[in-house]
């Protein structure tokens, strides 16, 4: 049975970040998670309160007389937007929740690499080419939300977020740090190789905004480098 409407804003934000770079109404929205009550009026109410604090951005379409004069409006995230959701669920970060359990991070979990501790990381995880990244991953490897958000407990779902959002200065780190493969296990090296791809065809894409990138990362991790 689909879990019932009651979706955290974390958890409805975890499921756009993968469904990016898609454009969806909030039926599209609850359908990818399972349900059918997302068309509600609450739901945009929910959509336009994350929208207010810049957790998701929203495009109004004017479609006439075709539906009584209403406006049709899509729900999608942008770098901008990534950058907001990292200020709010981590640079704030709630320490009951521990520490991230992700491939990419573990060997810096110790505190090598504290991610709080620039206030210039949030733009490191919100750059244009970490959002170039995503979408390019996501679409090369595309989740059924519904399945996935049921599959984790709710105290995961950050660390989560973390592990999805942060991926592209992890995997700079690990080209940069070749030492580290040393840590992964040959299913994770095997990730490791289909991301690097992706990586790359990124690089190659977006040569500005890599370079602006691998600056901000750095100047992050310059005592680290």
């Amino acid at each position: 049975m689909p879990k019932a409407a009651n979706y955290t804003d974390e958890e409805i934000l975890l499921a756009l970040i993968w469904s990016m770079p898609k454009r969806m109404t909030k039926g599209q929205i609850g359908r990818m998670l399972g349900i059918k009550s997302a068309g509600q009026k609450h739901w945009r109410e929910r959509f336009e309160k994350l929208g207010v604090k810049n957790l998701l951005s929203i495009d109004k379409l004017d479609a006439g007389d075709l539906f009584f004069g209403s406006a049709i409006h899509k729900y999608y995230l942008t770098e901008a937007n990534l950058e907001a959701i990292w200020r709010q669920y981590f640079i704030h970060y709630d320490e009951r929740h521990g520490l991230v359990n992700d491939p990419f991070l573990t060997p810096f979990s110790t505190g090598i690499w504290n991610v709080t501790s620039s206030p210039e990381f949030s733009k490191l995880v919100g750059s244009k080419f970490n959002y170039y990244f995503l979408c390019a991953k996501n679409e090369a490897n595309p989740i059924k939300a519904a399945e996935r958000i049921e599959s984790i407990s709710k105290e995961k779902i950050w660390k989560i977020m973390d592990a999805v959002l942060s991926v592209a200065w992890k995997t700079e780190a690990y080209r940069r740090k070749p030492v580290l493969m040393q840590t992964l296990n040959a299913e994770q090296k095997k990730a490791y190789d289909l991301i690097t791809t992706l990586y790359e065809a990124q690089i190659r894409a977006h040569p500005a905004d890599y370079t602006k990138f691998t600056a901000l990362f750095e100047k992050n991790f310059k005592y680290y480098l």
